[in-house]
């Protein structure tokens, strides 16, 4: 039939529960952490350059961050917002891609616009792997 649930494994439960929950469970926080993980993004190619389009809006500049490091390009942000309530919300945000050997990482430009971040990043003319040979 069904086990007996001692008094140990229902303290449990209800500690878990506790742990889980807490007790104010349904009062309203003074502060959350966001992390945007469906964060929309959009990668595209043309012959010039590749674009990534990241949608963050309600930020500021200062929030952002684009660099390049091990041949990878990082985009992130970090914001603290306050609402009417007087709650405190953090938004956090971090996304790279592998960038392929046909980048000019020197002249990359990023703007924010409209609550869109786009990132440039240039091709380089592919060389020339062919090479034809002149029998003599």
């Amino acid at each position: 039939m069904y086990p007996v649930l001692s008094n140990n494994l229902l303290r449990n439960q209800r500690n878990l529960m506790d742990t889980l929950f807490g007790e104010d469970f349904f009062s309203a926080p003074t502060s959350a952490v966001i992390d945007d993980y469906s964060v929309r993004t959009n990668v595209s190619t043309t012959d010039e350059e590749y674009r990534i389009d990241i949608v963050a809006p309600g930020l500021d500049k200062s929030d952002m961050n684009v660099k390049i490091e091990n041949s990878q390009l990082y985009v992130s942000y970090d914001n603290e917002n306050t609402d009417k309530t007087e709650r405190v919300y953090y938004r956090s945000f971090t996304r790279y891609w592998k960038l392929p050997v046909d980048v000019d990482a020197t002249s990359i430009r990023a703007d924010y616009k409209q609550g869109i971040l786009s990132v440039f990043v240039p091709r380089e003319a592919p060389a020339n792997n062919s090479i034809d040979i002149d029998i003599k």
